[in-house]
């Protein structure tokens, strides 16, 4: 029990017990996210087949260690991969989880007992594991278009880990029906040589994943209105900078309109709050429909909204407003007593040549949807700086 090995198993296992804990506080404390805790079920198995190798002596025969061992690997690692799942937001019928699994057993059990075959024996519970690893790989750089350096980092880690795997199923399926001492002495050197800076890397660039994950969580919570969903005004004055930028380096147009909800004091004094806030989320649910996603939609303050459109022309951009408005009128808000008619007024202005940055534009909306909310309610009005609506719809010139 003084062996090499049998202090890597142990090293092995405290590990294993460590990441199992981190990933349960993860649970606790991050809004009990459920591929943490399945995570922390993944680390507890592995501890525990951990502990069966190193006490693989007080089993009855090495054929009841054998299948022993194996079945806390795969079910070690097949539940690992559903955490995957689970973070990506994928649904996976548990059976196409479980049956490669239950398949891999089954096999290792024939050629253990029935049939025996030290290749197949020893080479089954790797490939499946490789397999699995590929799997998870592809599921952490397929989650986004862009993966994050975390992501990088674990996806690379655990497919490193995979191909260690594979590597110690091909020298496990070189030996064939009987024992050959160099492939064994291979098969050996890769699962405790590169297995422990392996795995220990896959566990530690995985909490690193998580802590990223929760990071991206608190900057989209400080940048979103809670209510909406929308961006808030700070995430609304990043976002519209960007868009900005953007359109000063490629010389494109931009657009904005301005708009709130008609009379909304009157909807909280009358109605209370409650439908107060079921009148916000009920516009912005209008105001979010068909956009595009280069399309920057916030809530801004009180019963205020802002959209940027990047490429519309001013044109464009009262046609949309139009839409909206008629759409918002057509639509009344269901409530427990009856329906409630709602009304919104909105102001449109367009970037020019004198604008410093989007605030500008902004500023010039502001004006017009005030204007337009003198003017009557439920209507849209163009910055006076730039042009005017006639009557017939039709845009001219304000100095005309």
């Amino acid at each position: 029990m003084s062996s090499p090995v049998f202090f890597l198993l142990v090293s092995l296992a405290m590990s294993s017990a460590m990441l199992s804990v981190i990933f349960l506080m993860a649970w606790l404390t991050q809004g009990r996210l459920e591929h943490a805790r399945t995570w922390s079920i993944t680390f507890a198995i592995a501890s525990l087949q951990w502990l069966i190798n190193i006490f693989n002596e007080s089993f009855p025969s090495r054929e009841v260690y054998w299948l022993i061992a194996n079945g806390v690997m795969l079910a070690g690692v097949t539940i690992g991969l559903l955490g995957h799942f689970q973070r990506v937001g994928r649904n996976v019928e548990v059976a196409r989880l479980v049956l490669p699994a239950v398949a891999a057993y089954i096999l290792i059990a024939w050629f253990t007992i029935a049939s025996p075959h030290i290749g197949l024996q020893i080479g089954l519970g790797p490939a499946y594991a490789a397999l699995t690893m590929f799997v998870a790989t592809r599921l952490i750089l397929q989650h986004r278009r862009k993966p994050r350096v975390a992501e990088w980092g674990a996806a690379i880690t655990i497919g490193l880990f995979g191909l260690n795997q594979s590597a110690a199923a091909l020298a496990g399926f070189l030996q064939g029906p009987t024992v050959n001492p160099d492939y064994m002495n291979a098969y050996y050197m890769i699962n405790f040589l590169g297995m422990p800076a392996a795995y220990t890397g896959m566990g530690m660039f995985v909490i690193f994943m998580l802590a990223s994950d929760l990071s991206e969580k608190m900057k989209e919570i400080a940048i979103r209105d809670q209510l909406t969903g929308l961006l808030n005004r700070r995430g609304f004055t990043e976002a519209a900078s960007a868009a900005y930028a953007t359109a000063r380096r490629t010389d494109r147009i931009v657009s904005v309109v301005m708009t709130d909800i008609d009379k909304f004091k009157d909807i909280n004094d009358q109605f209370g709050h409650s439908a107060g806030d079921l009148a916000l989320c009920h516009f912005a649910d209008i105001l979010s429909r068909n956009r595009r996603t280069e399309d920057i939609l916030a809530r801004i303050g009180g019963e205020e909204f802002a959209l940027v459109l990047p490429g519309a022309t001013v044109e464009q951009a009262i046609k949309i407003a139009e839409n909206l408005c008629r759409k918002l009128a057509d639509t009344p808000m269901d409530t427990e007593l009856e329906p409630m008619q709602m009304t919104a007024s909105f102001g449109v202005a367009s970037i020019s040549i004198n604008d410093t940055c989007l605030t500008d534009v902004v500023v010039r909306a502001d004006a017009a949807l005030y204007r337009s909310k003198r003017a009557g309610r439920n209507r849209i009005d163009l910055e006076s700086s730039q042009m005017m609506l006639r009557p017939d719809g039709q845009l001219e010139p304000i100095t005309s």
